[in-house]
């Protein structure tokens, strides 16, 4: 079932897009606050834009202008260096577990004609994991808001065609519903035409297309979608916990289905729900009275600690924190639950980077920028992201981590310890959220105490401005201070800046001898600090080394 709030932003932005031109502006290297800024390479302003990337509002711009932006950079590495936007876009789906912005990356490939032809192909079905992403590729297509593509065609609709025809059962029931917003799976095939290749896709197309009487005489061809019609016509508890158990019925169906459900229904729900499905619904099974039952509850936490299913949920770290956070917010809450919750986030973390014997500054940004919601459809802020990673490193670091929360000066004084859980630590670390962007504060901090760190990692939204003006404010620029402090205290420091937020606005120079940014919301940026601190590849190498294959070869849908 689609999500309206989705589909609705989706269709604003590509309203804007089809008005925008498509011409680059002019850097003039001045950030969106009015300081003076750098433009980072091509390279990693498409990653940035991929890995950070929404259609929504941020504090410094809108869904629009940032949509726009966004484009712009996507198109111009199409231009540029096709092959290396194709790579990243796959980057981005897989590693940074991101959706929309990949999705539009793909669209924006497709429109270059047979010059992009085969770097699309290669990457369509590792970019469209699930019928959600096909039906947001295709209604970009027909929207007609990007110059080059106006609807499906060429090598759009073969691969439509083509992924459709792999598109399992499950799938079609979960998101096969005619009455979802936007474009549906039924108007696609109706749009493509695809020419299934075995009786059991073509029952499949069928069932999407015309229901029940789409289904033929061999009732073992689709046997999910025989159970879910069955269940529309149960007329007892016990028959329709007996068919969503039978037929592994998800949560989206059945509940449109059934109409009034049941404590015995949410039981089995509970029982079918994958990772994601789990963690949403969490409140809802405890209002539902499900956990009253101690069974129920071993379940549960048992399904939310699996370090397996926590790895192939590909959930990303802030999902922790948005059910934890809800979930301290419900009635009759369980203790067991959220205390699962919390061990889930500590598992999520746990291929956290080595730093050895380096002493490490934590520097998260708690300036009032941060306090930006990252995506209309959850309340995720990007200083909840801030203070995840932190909460992940401090534990990491152990004994040789040195805290420096900022906004226009450091929060020196504070109660951050390496014994709290991390969604603990993330909690205390947004109990801030004020003041200017002094990304340079930390660096200050470091040089007025002479402290000697080995790595400095910076955890922000890279628009510096809260500097050189009185004595409130950081002193100067963050790249004016590292410069100092590279010259009076540590030659050999390393400055990483993990960047969460949307803007290409960057506080050092590309080629700046000891400053990294890496870029995005997933637990696997910070391994990159690791690597390049042992010379491994950095996150532009890992892009770059990305094989692409054949046609279709590496698809894995989830």
């Amino acid at each position: 079932m689609a999500n309206a709030a989705a589909r609705t932003t989706l269709g604003q932005t590509l309203a804007v897009l089809a008005k925008a031109s498509a011409s680059k502006n002019a850097a003039d290297h001045v950030n969106r606050a009015g300081a003076p800024s750098y433009q980072r390479s091509l390279k990693e302003q498409v990653v940035s834009v991929l890995t950070t990337g929404t259609l929504s509002d941020a504090f410094y711009a809108s869904r629009d202008e940032l949509a726009v932006e966004a484009v712009e950079v996507l198109t111009s590495c199409r231009d540029a260096d096709p092959s290396f936007l194709a790579k990243a876009l796959v980057y981005a789906r897989e590693v940074g577990m991101m959706k929309t912005l990949p999705i539009l990356g793909l669209v924006i490939l497709s429109a270059h004609g047979g010059r992009t032809k085969k770097y699309f192909e290669r990457v369509f079905d590792r970019v469209v994991r699930t019928p959600d992403d096909l039906r947001s590729f295709v209604e970009i297509c027909k929207s007609g808001a990007l110059r080059g593509r106006k609807g499906l065609g060429g090598m759009t609709v073969a691969s439509v065609r083509q992924w459709l025809c792999g598109m399992s059962e499950y799938h079609a029931l979960k998101y096969g519903s005619a009455v979802s917003k936007g474009v549906t799976l039924r108007d696609i095939i109706r749009l493509s035409h695809p020419t299934p290749g075995d009786p059991k896709t073509s029952e499949l197309f069928g069932w999407l297309v015309r229901g029940k009487d789409g289904l033929g005489g061999n009732t073992e061809l689709n046997p999910q979608l025989r159970t879910l019609e069955a269940l529309k016509r149960a007329t007892t508890d016990d028959e329709r916990v007996s068919l969503i158990r039978e037929g592994r019925l998800p949560y989206e169906v059945v509940v449109p289905c059934v109409g009034t459900t049941s404590t015995a229904i949410w039981t089995e729900l509970l029982r079918q729900a994958p990772y994601m499905n789990l963690l949403r619904m969490l409140a809802t099974f405890t209002r539902q009275k499900v956990f009253e039952d101690g069974a129920n509850v071993g379940l549960a936490c048992e399904k939310l600690t699996n370090p397996v299913a926590i790895q192939h949920s590909k959930v990303l770290p802030f999902r922790f924190y948005n059910a934890w956070k809800a979930y301290e917010g419900t009635d009759g809450r369980n203790i067991a639950i959220a205390d699962a919750l919390r061990a889930a986030c500590e598992i999520s973390f746990r291929n956290m980077p080595s730093f050895g014997n380096r002493t490490v500054v934590i520097a998260p940004d708690v300036s009032c920028s941060m306090n930006q919601v990252i995506s209309d459809k959850g309340t995720t802020r990007y200083i909840d992201i801030a203070g995840l990673f932190t909460g992940a490193l401090l534990k990491r670091c152990e004994n040789r981590a040195l805290v420096l929360p900022f906004d226009t000066h450091v929060h020196a004084d504070h109660s951050l310890s390496k014994r709290d859980d991390i969604l603990v630590t993330a909690r205390k670390v947004a109990s801030y959220s004020g003041g200017g962007t002094a990304v340079g504060a930390s660096v200050q901090y470091l040089l007025a105490q002479k402290i000697k760190a080995d790595v400095v990692i910076g955890i922000t939204d890279n628009e510096d401005w809260a500097y050189g003006r009185d004595g409130a404010y950081a002193s100067d620029s963050f790249y004016a201070l590292w410069l100092r402090y590279k010259k009076e205290v540590n030659p050999e420091a390393l400055a990483y800046l993990v960047t969460i937020a949307p803007y290409r606005d960057a506080v050092a120079p590309t080629g700046a001898k000891g400053v990294h940014f890496i870029y995005g919301w997933s637990d696997k940026v910070l391994q990159y600090i690791g690597n390049t601190l042992e010379g491994g590849e950095s996150q532009i190498q890992a892009v770059e080394q990305i094989e692409l294959g054949q046609v279709g070869a590496t698809a894995t849908f989830v």
